[in-house]
């Protein structure tokens, strides 16, 4: 059943309805109103005066113990009857730039900390009212339930309601939808009814597309063993501060493109990289680099952390002629860090000798701690495939890449170790949000120092789980390689220790 009610007051279960996809041109009748959809969770909320407050997930998983902190409101103004919400839970400040990474840190504490919560702000966004005072309002028309909705005085954070207008101001709602980082509107009809656990042609998502220009620096060829061909394009935009490119994304190109591209491409490559930042290990494995001269389209749905473009498809090469300087794909500015800047000069932690039982010990708790990894990361990717699958892609693909270097044998590269170490913090900085921030600084001529397979990793493991993990406000983690005599000198810098690596 798609309703289930309890012995008195509100239903133990109201499936949530989902919306339909839009089909053609987007509706822009006067019956017709558009909201942005933000990116968030979809909560249902069941209140009732004298009981505990129940928040339920798309799926009907409780979410109730990680957001302690909206009980209060929602019940403050709740009539006798109770009353049942539908809405989207978005970490604060997503409306600024988009920021889910904050929200799916909240969402993995069973019960955040008090400083969890202070932190990491949430807001549930009402946009729909499914039972109220005792009776049902899903055979109610839209536009009677938001009036109902819009009575309840939901006007201010933590919980409040959604801000439709007319769907004639379609293009505008479009605007304010790329301007926040949203990547999808809602429509819907003013006499469309509520359908628990179904879908309707009277609520429909409209997807927000962007176009802008990117650079192309390099490419991933379609078969590594012949790298003249292109597979994916490896795209960027001009660097704010320095030469070089801010790494967007990656795009494929079909069969007929990729010849045109592949003899464009081969005239420019170079052997150096054109990115000021690093690429996700699975982009960086077999790339090749080529000097950014060609300007191209591509056409994207929104941001994901780290600046890159959420579901980019590529539409062609420009004309130098149609090069515009407005036109780049610049991410919106990032939200201010939430940990502050370690101590400018840390003072260095030198490990103390161990016993050969205390080093049997220490394998023992490397493996306890590698399972207890594995299983985090695991559910990290499981939590994003519903809200964000690209990022989860990205992710997965990241994982497979730490676990060839961590059953790896024999002698590895610098290079290869800073790829296994990237991909193993943009798994926990997807499960810390911006309680992690990092900082790479290794040169390119060091990659070929051979290194033994997980040292840097380890040390870098280690930080995170022993002196950021622990801070309520987390930390930046700085890993930073130079050449000394007779070899390279790592240095993994968290809080206030420092461990140095002699390779």
């Amino acid at each position: 059943m798609s309703e289930r009610a309890t012995s008195k007051g509100v239903p133990a279960l109201i499936r949530p309805m989902q919306p339909g996809t839009v089909t053609g041109e987007p509706p822009t009748g006067a019956d017709w109103v558009v909201e942005v959809a933000w990116t968030g969770h979809r909560c249902i909320a069941y209140v009732q005066p004298g009981r505990r407050v129940r928040l339920l997930s798309g799926a009907d998983n409780s979410m109730s113990a990680a957001y302690p902190e909206l009980a209060e409101p929602l019940l403050r103004r709740c009539p006798p009857g109770g009353m049942v919400l539908d809405g989207t839970l978005v970490a604060r400040g997503e409306e600024h730039a988009v920021r889910p990474r904050l929200l799916t840190r909240r969402s993995a504490r069973h019960r955040p900390s008090d400083a969890t919560i202070r932190r990491i702000p949430v807001d549930l966004q009402v946009a729909d009212l499914l039972w109220l005072d005792g009776h049902s309002t899903a055979e109610l028309p839209y536009a009677d339930r938001r009036a109902l909705l819009d009575g309840l005085g939901f006007a201010s954070p933590p919980v409040w309601t959604t801000s439709p207008l007319p769907a004639t101001e379609l293009d505008a709602m479009l605007a304010i939808a790329e301007q926040k980082g949203a990547d999808g509107l809602h429509a819907r009809h003013r006499r469309g009814r509520y359908h628990p656990g179904g879908r309707s042609r009277y609520w429909l998502r409209l997807p927000v597309t962007r176009t802008r220009q990117v650079l192309v620096g390099g490419w991933t060829p379609a078969d590594p063993h012949r790298p003249e061909t292109v597979g994916t394009l490896l795209l960027g935009a001009p660097a704010a501060q320095e030469a070089g490119l801010h790494y967007v994304g990656r795009v494929g190109v079909s069969l007929e493109q990729r010849r045109k591209l592949a003899a464009e491409l081969g005239e420019r490559e170079r052997a150096a990289t054109p990115f000021v930042d690093a690429l996700p290990p699975a982009a960086a494995r077999h790339a090749r680099w080529a000097v950014p001269e060609l300007v191209g389209l591509a056409e994207f749905s929104g941001w994901i952390g780290g600046g890159r473009m959420r579901r980019p498809r590529w539409q062609g090469l420009l004309e130098p002629a149609d090069v515009r300087e407005d036109g780049w794909a610049l991410p919106p500015e990032p939200a201010p860090p939430l940990a502050p800047e370690p101590p400018a000069e840390p003072a260095p932690v030198e490990p103390e000798p161990r016993a050969p039982e205390a080093e049997a010990a220490a394998s023992t708790e490397v493996r306890r701690l590698e399972q207890h990894f594995v299983y985090n990361s695991l559910n990290t990717i499981a939590a994003l495939i519903r809200t964000d699958p690209m990022r989860a892609r990205e992710l997965l693909m990241g994982f497979a890449d730490l676990s060839r270097a961590a059953d790896q044998a024999g002698t590895s590269t610098l290079g290869d170790e800073i790829a296994a170490v990237q991909g193993y913090l943009q798994l926990e900085q997807a499960r810390f949000g911006a309680r992690l921030q990092v900082a790479v600084d290794v040169a390119a001529d060091l990659h070929t120092t051979p290194v033994t397979p997980m040292q840097v990793l380890t040390a870098v493991r280690d930080a995170v789980q022993h002196d950021i993990e622990p801070r309520p406000e987390g930390g930046l983690l700085a890993l930073a390689a130079r050449a000394v005599e007779g070899g390279c000198e790592v240095r993994v810098t968290a809080g206030e220790a420092t461990r140095t690596l002699r390779l």
